[in-house]
């Protein structure tokens, strides 16, 4: 009933759009309209946010420092990345791509007032109705209010709105102040975000997002702000909608962090960083929402923002140097930035000696050196998060501060090659500086891409070697082997079995799966009750691979293993599902003790019975850590060219020596999946509620409690369910209707 009201107080436009949209196939839809000119666009704009601004939940805010949605999403389809980075994350336009293309992603914001924007944007996937439902409730609180504008108004909120106006958007504020605690915080983010976004459109004075507040500017087109927020609202249902009808789960990661440590990200988890970091332009990007966070209250004049937010960002721009009051010989002495410093020091020196000479005396000349050291800070936690063969792209533009040439993106590629990455490119896509009439500076300039890769372990020939024939083990053994016995037996049962392919029902090719915490964990087959290709099923079996060649490692990779799956079994307990694992190579017995302990099945086939099934091709891969390169380059040539009978025999030889653990692995499977009950036990339980404050004070009560004659009131069911394999199902209910549908569900 309430979703029906719901959905009757939406205006007629509204319902016609959710209709439409609501209607749309699941299957995944284009992201972008693409047109002839769209190749142009993404090239020569990747470095800006103006096409974002037709774009589904990107165009909800628009934040200076964002760049191109349909870059970032060209780059991901090309790149096929298992995970990405954004170390400066913005608004959150590349987590919104990955989600879109169903990609897992990290981000890491600094800006505490951009990272609630970029959560709010975030928080797409949130109940639409549950949405709905609570701006109308914050709008008739508002509007019932009664309202007088306080006495200290800050002086930028007066240039900027009537008093009419003002009092409004307090209101506005107020109501949301008093419901919010009341919201899910996904929830609380999305109507903050809501509200921040009317805060330019009701102003009458130039406050376009992509530029500083220009108080005598007048704008023609003005919003009332219940209009503002009710004309807001009806785009982010639209796109929420839109959105939905393809994928309702979010795969991002958002951190409030510094991009100079990148807390909260694992080590070697991340093989594409998407980024554009702060320019060196002077650019004070801490003053970008001072407008939004002077409404809010967490500013109140210019003079907040350096405690507020620029001390948390990188230092490029001179009002943070200047407030910091640095040192060039200290910033110089650093020694993270010495494979730049010969170029460094003059250039600082001269923007030092020209300061002398300008009005301003702006700081440039710390400004630059402090830019550098921070970007090789950032450099040194990227190579700690980046996989072997990671590919970064960031989007950079170089600097004249005083007409004093800057060349960012060689000492960037500079200080990237020193913290451990391989090597460094640079790919221009538009000038600037070459048009404008009134600029500062007559040095041509540029924007474009730095491409950063780190391939030193994946180059290595024994790594290489390593990566390739595990590639071709797990080609073999999931898709040849085990493959075919799983299909025949979801075929057979009227099973789902999910791998990697495209399906309609998800996005992307890869099987990803959330836990009970909400992380996303990609795995190599899933069975389903009641799925399709155009629908998720209820999931009974998640199954995983891993290669390991030396035993160092594989206690980790167990450990890895089994925090993925366990708890998205945690998730789905009360179907009991089936958990297992295919595992190849150097395993230690505690690394597959700790696995058969924690309930998953294991097929094990030894690094010693994978060399048996080469020689079987005479080819001898009997390797360890003392063979030299040369031989390790040759058997890497020789496995990339093997001949479909080469493989056929390889397949006939891993079969033999794998059927006794494949078999085991089919029968567990097939005991877990076929099993039947054998009781059931429902436990109404009634009583009275007693608390504690003592162990003393229990004893004493527990003494005198009736246990002949109980009474008290009804609180809940246990119920207890056993199947002929010694699989159990324990769970609660407290309601009776509940407790029905999942007894039915039982025979399903």
């Amino acid at each position: 009933m309430t979703q029906r009201l719901l959905w009757l107080s939406l205006t007629e436009p509204q319902q016609q759009i959710s209709s439409r949209l609501l209607m749309t196939n699941s299957s995944q839809l284009p992201l972008f309209d693409v047109d002839a000119d769209l190749a142009k666009i993404v090239r020569e704009r990747a470095g800006t946010f103006t096409d974002n601004m037709k774009l589904p939940i990107h165009r909800w805010f628009r934040y200076s420092a964002g760049f191109s949605a349909a870059w970032v999403e060209q780059l991901i389809k090309e790149l096929e990345p298992q995970t990405i980075l954004d170390p400066f994350a913005g608004s959150g336009t590349a987590c919104i791509v990955a989600d879109q293309l169903g990609v897992s992603s990290y981000a890491v914001e600094a800006h505490p007032f951009v990272y609630r924007l970029a959560k709010g944007k975030l928080s797409w996937n949130v109940d639409i109705y549950d949405f709905l439902a609570a701006i109308i409730e914050i709008k008739n609180f508002a509007a019932n209010l009664k309202l007088k504008l306080p006495e200290n108004i800050p002086l930028l909120l007066n240039k900027c709105y009537t008093e009419e106006t003002l009092i409004n958007l307090l209101k506005i504020r107020q109501a949301y102040l008093e419901i919010a605690p009341t919201l899910s915080k996904d929830l609380q983010f999305l109507i903050f975000l809501a509200v921040c976004a009317i805060l330019r459109s009701s102003s009458y004075v130039g406050t376009a997002q992509w530029q500083y507040i220009l108080p005598n500017k007048r704008k023609v087109k003005i919003y009332e702000p219940f209009d503002a927020l009710d004309k807001q609202v009806s785009l982010m249902q639209e796109d929420m909608l839109y959105m939905q009808s393809f994928t309702r789960v979010s795969r991002a990661n958002l951190i409030q962090g510094d991009a100079r440590n990148l807390a909260g990200i694992p080590n070697n988890s991340i093989d594409l960083v998407i980024s554009s970091p702060p320019y060196a332009n002077n650019y004070d990007y801490a003053d970008a929402t001072r407008l939004e966070m002077t409404f809010w209250g967490e500013v109140n004049s210019w003079g907040d923002l350096h405690e507020t937010v620029r001390k948390f960002l990188i230092r490029s721009s001179s009002q943070h140097v200047s407030k910091q009051k640095l040192s060039l010989d200290a910033l110089i002495a650093e020694s993270i930035i010495e494979p730049i410093k010969d170029e460094l020091i003059p250039v600082c020196k001269e923007l030092e000696a020209v300061r002398g000479t300008k009005g301003g005396n702006k700081a440039y000349h710390t400004m630059i050196a402090a830019y550098f050291a921070d970007m090789a800070s950032v450099f040194h936690s990227l190579r700690r998060v980046a996989t072997d063969d990671c590919q970064i792209c960031i989007v950079v533009g170089d600097s004249a501060p005083y007409g004093v040439y800057v060349p960012v993106e060689k000492w960037l590629g500079k200080l990237a090659i020193a913290a451990g990455f391989d090597n460094w490119s640079f790919e221009q896509i538009r000038q600037r500086n070459v048009k404008w009439k009134n600029r500062k500076h007559d040095v041509p300039l540029h924007e474009g891409r730095l491409w950063i890769e780190s391939k030193i372990m994946a180059q290595s020939p024994s790594h290489k070697f390593g990566q390739a024939l595990g590639k071709l083990l797990e080609d073999i053994v999931l898709d040849d082997i085990l493959k075919p016995r799983l299909q025949q037996f979801a075929q057979t049962k009227n099973y789902y079995l999910d791998s990697q392919k495209a399906r309609p029902a998800r996005t992307g090719k890869k099987v990803t799966w959330e836990d009970k915490y909400g992380n996303k964990h990609d795995l190599d087959f899933v069975i389903e009750v009641d799925g399709t290709d155009e629908k998720l099923g209820r999931p009974v079996a998640f199954i995983e691979s891993a290669w390991r060649r030396y035993t160092k490692h594989s206690k980790n990779k167990a450990q890895e293993i089994q925090g993925a799956i366990l708890p998205i079994i945690e998730l789905h307990h009360l179907s009991a599902p089936f958990y297992g694992v295919v595992l190849a190579g150097d395993f230690t017995k505690p690394a597959l003790e700790q696995l058969k302990n924690n309930g998953f099945a294991v097929i094990y086939i030894p690094y010693k019975d994978v060399v048996s099934a080469f020689k079987t091709i005479d080819f001898d891969v009997a390797f360890d850590e003392d063979t030299p390169d040369d031989l390790y380059t040759t058997a890497s040539k020789r496995l990339a060219s093997l001949s479909s009978s080469d493989k056929e025999t390889l397949r006939q030889a891993l079969m033999q020596v794998s059927q006794k653990e494949v078999d085991i692995f089919m029968t567990t499977l097939r005991n877990s999946l076929e099993r039947y009950i054998t009781k059931i036990v429902i436990l109404p339980l009634f009583g009275v509620r007693y608390e504690f404050e003592s162990i003393d004070n229990a004893l004493m009560e527990l003494n005198t409690l009736n246990i002949d004659s109980p009474d008290g009131n009804f609180e809940r069911f246990e119920v207890i369910v056993d199947y002929n394999n010694n699989d159990t199902i324990r769970a609660t209910f407290q309601d009776k209707t509940v407790l029905a549908d999942f007894l039915r569900k039982l025979d399903s």
